[in-house]
């Protein structure tokens, strides 16, 4: 890991699936893409990995106002909301087995 004095969109898709950018504890950081292993994977960790994959199907048909949402959800916690989101599906997911229902959108109205 490396710290990087700034993100900017350009060079994260100039260099993806070289480098992988990210913030770690607020500080921007990059490291050499991870590369898959050629060990043979368990069917738990494949039934996770499409959990993950799911989370991220999901997340793609959020609406500004559930993402907006999430971040405020997020607030004082030590987590991105980003990640906390993905930690919370991932924990539903744990817990019952199936992948977490996820706000698509909603509509907040005035009493």
């Amino acid at each position: 890991m490396a710290k990087v004095k700034n993100i900017s969109t350009q060079i994260i898709k100039s260099l993806a699936g070289v480098v992988d950018f990210y913030y770690w504890k607020g500080i921007p950081v990059a490291r050499s893409w991870p590369k898959r292993s050629s060990v043979s994977t368990s069917p738990n960790v494949l039934a996770s990995r499409q959990a993950f994959i799911d989370s991220r199907i999901d997340l793609k048909q959020v609406t500004g106002v559930v993402r907006l949402a999430w971040a405020q959800s997020a607030h004082g916690v030590t987590e991105a909301w980003l990640d906390y989101y993905t930690h919370q599906y991932m924990r539903y997911w744990r817990d019952y087995g199936v992948s977490a229902p996820v706000v698509i959108d909603y509509t907040i109205t005035e009493n």
